[in-house]
C-alpha cells in the first residue's frame, strides 16, 4: 500500500471528485452530485446507520444508476435542507486493474445542523472504486460502513 501510486494528475482529479461529492451533496445539488458517478455507478450502505433520538436510521442497501441515485439525492435534499455537512478525510488512492481504474479508502463524518448547534450524526469507513470515462474520472461505486457496526 505504501508504494503503489497512480499518476499525480489522476490522483488530483480523483481528490476533486471526493471534495465535490461532499459539496454537491451538502448543498442539495442533486444533478451535480449524480454527475460524479459513472452511468451505472452505485452507492452501497453496508449496514444501517445508528438512529438518533427522533431520527430514523438509514437502512442498508444498494442504489445503482443515475435515475436511482437522483431519487436518493432529491430525497436527502428535502430531508437535510442544506443543513448537514459531509467530510471525507484520510483519503488513500491506489491503482486499479489498469490505468483507467483506481480505488480509494477514506473516513466519512456527517454533522447535522438542522436543530441548531451541529451534532455528530455519523462516522464511517468509505471504499470507492473509480473509472476513467471519456468525460474524466467518475465514481464506479461507493461502499459505506458506519459505526457502530
Amino acid at each position: 500500500m505504501l508504494d503503489r501510486f497512480i499518476a499525480a494528475e489522476d490522483e488530483r482529479r480523483i481528490l476533486r471528485l471526493y471534495a465535490l461529492y461532499c459539496h454537491h451533496f451538502n448543498h442539495g445539488e442533486a444533478e451535480n452530485w449524480v454527475s460524479l458517478f459513472a452511468p451505472d455507478g452505485s452507492f452501497i450502505r453496508l449496514n444501517p446507520s445508528a438512529a438518533s433520538p427522533g431520527k430514523p436510521a438509514n437502512p442498508p442497501g444498494k442504489t445503482q444508476g443515475h435515475a436511482d441515485l437522483m431519487s436518493v439525492a432529491l430525497s436527502r435534499r428535502e430531508m437535510f435542507q442544506g443543513r448537514v455537512r459531509h467530510q471525507q478525510t484520510d483519503i488513500v488512492i491506489q491503482p486499479g486493474e489498469d490505468e483507467d481504474h483506481a480505488s480509494g479508502i477514506s473516513f466519512i463524518l456527517l454533522t447535522d445542523w438542522r436543530e441548531g448547534a451541529g451534532l455528530l450524526r455519523s462516522v464511517g469507513d468509505c471504499k470507492a472504486e473509480f473509472v476513467r470515462l471519456a468525460e474524466g474520472w467518475r465514481f464506479q461505486s461507493i461502499s459505506l460502513s458506519t459505526l457502530p457496526r
